[in-house]
């Protein structure tokens, strides 16, 4: 049997003991007085070994591209260019 997990996004990711952890959040409830965001509630995190974490990354870009390609996303004016991205990244990333 397969299993889902489901997840509205990342809320945080570190790197604790060598290995790469995401944690995933989901939106609960309704928001509170006189907010326009639900809460978000940290429930699993993902572990991955740096070298796992950077495959899933690399797929992650070319999948991006593919779905920017077909219109169905655009990136934001915010969004660091993937230049500045290889500028800064950690020297343990490469």
């Amino acid at each position: 049997m397969k299993q889902y997990i489901y997840a509205d996004g990342v809320e945080n990711v570190s790197l604790a003991g060598g290995m790469v952890r995401l944690d995933m959040f989901h939106y609960a409830g309704r928001p509170a007085e006189g907010e326009r965001e639900l809460a978000r509630e940290v429930d699993q995190q993902l572990v991955l070994p740096p070298a796992a974490f950077m495959r899933a990354y690399e797929s992650m870009q070319r999948f991006v591209a593919e779905l920017e390609k077909s219109g169905l996303v655009k990136r934001s004016a915010a969004a660091p260019t993937e230049a500045s991205q290889h500028a800064s990244a950690s020297p343990n990333f490469e």
